[in-house]
């Protein structure tokens, strides 16, 4: 068995997941590896993509990305990405007849034309969805709109006058997948549900689940603590709170910073240690740390063992992996209750999830964590083992190996 994961970015969701997983089956004994944009170390077990293959079409296509860019309503995230404006690219390796193709995060990068000459005729392929993109007419983030269930006809995020281009790119995408027999897997059982409801997998059920992997570093035994080298006052409560973008408007950071201002006696109590690309304004009432980047698992274990709590109030999340490394770290977790955030979350901080937008809600489950901390003799700690049992590498692994083995002993399925 040979897998293929193909995937733009080995950073981000998608990718992380992808690289993790990639090890795992190869510490299991599967040859697998990875093709990206990103050009990174071969011992990864990853094929940057050297050649790049461009269609006649090749300069109307990146243009064509721009337009669809501009299409959209809102900011410059893109929530709205064509499938039909992608360059194409090919690897120093292909992958071969009888190999299993595993696709991951294709967003603005690889169009029809890329995967058709990427996936052989006869192989298996499977898509983690993790995100809306694989299921939609070009949305990324699920913002309450349905129309990926039927024709994403009269897409609301597109202007008016070309609102049916959603449709279009739907049904490029139900092509694919039924031309390639393309079987889907979920990060979430909330992200599952949202594929049995999809056009473009109509008639799928009983969809896989399989999360993200949390990778070793969170389960250390003796993680460092970044407390006595931040000259934090040991009286002190330590928020963790981030993202890979401090300013991402979907993860809403500045929003309950903003918040947590305006509750002087909670405030007063914290340290928070913020980490992420980005600068943001931040009130003097605030004793924030700004820990910029964090460039390894490592550092990110530090943070999240350094702290009495984590944070997450994103405003949508198909998984929740920071929630889930926290608690790998025995770190408690308060977040908003979106998308497949309560998958990431044990029995022991379910409690702590409240209502989306309720920063009120959110500010007092924060209260009664850091209570809960001082009543527990300085921290508390939440049971490291239920995050290991879910999300450790052997685990996720096993998981993945049943699912490509069920499919092969079910041809067609």
């Amino acid at each position: 068995m040979r897998v293929w994961h193909i995937t733009r970015s080995l950073y981000g969701g998608a990718g992380i997941y992808a690289m993790r997983l990639s090890e795992a089956l190869r510490n299991a004994g599967i040859e697998s590896c990875i093709i990206t944009e990103d050009q990174i170390r071969t011992d990864d077990g990853a094929q940057p993509c050297t050649g790049e293959i461009m269609p006649v079409s090749g300069g109307l296509a990146r243009f064509g990305t721009r337009v669809v860019r501009s299409m959209s309503h809102r900011m410059t995230s893109a929530p709205f990405q064509s499938l039909m404006g992608m360059e194409l690219y090919v690897a120093a390796q292909m992958p071969q007849q009888g190999d299993i193709i595993h696709l991951h995060g294709l967003t603005g990068w690889m169009g029809l034309r890329g995967l058709n000459a990427l996936i052989p005729e006869g192989s298996q392929v499977f898509w983690t969805t993790h995100d809306l993109w694989p299921l939609s007419g070009g949305c990324i983030l699920y913002s309450g709109c349905d129309g990926y269930q039927k024709d994403c006809g009269s897409c609301p995020i597109l202007r008016k006058g070309v609102k049916t281009w959603a449709k279009i790119e739907l049904k490029l995408k139900e092509k694919l997948i039924g031309e390639k027999n393309i079987r889907p897997i979920a990060n979430s059982g909330w992200m599952a549900s949202h594929v049995e409801h999809s056009r473009v997998f109509e008639g799928v059920s009983d969809v896989p689940v399989i999360p993200p992997i949390v990778g070793p570093s969170y389960f250390a035994p003796n993680i460092e603590n970044m407390r006595v080298k931040l000259k934090i006052d040991p009286s002190k409560k330590v928020i963790a709170l981030g993202a890979r973008a401090v300013t991402d408007r979907y993860k809403g950071i500045p929003e309950f910073l903003q918040a947590l201002a305006k509750r002087p006696k909670l405030a007063e109590q914290c340290v928070i240690l913020l980490f992420g690309e980005g600068e943001l304004e931040l009130s003097d009432a605030l004793d924030v740390r700004a820990l910029g980047r964090l460039n390894s698992a490592e550092e990110l274990a530090q943070v999240y063992h350094s702290s009495d709590v984590f944070v997450s109030p994103s405003k949508m999340e198909t998984f929740g992996m920071a929630l889930a490394e926290a608690q790998a770290c025995g770190t408690p977790v308060v977040a908003f209750d979106v998308g497949g955030v309560s998958d990431a979350v044990s029995d022991e901080c379910a409690e702590y999830l409240v209502p989306e937008g309720d920063f009120e809600s959110l500010l007092n489950a924060l209260g009664k964590v850091l209570e809960k901390s001082s009543q527990a003799g300085g921290s508390w700690r939440v049971n490291r083992d239920w995050a290991r049992e879910r999300f450790e590498a052997s685990v996720i692994a096993q998981r993945q190996l049943e699912v490509y083995s069920r499919c092969a002993a079910v041809p067609g399925s």
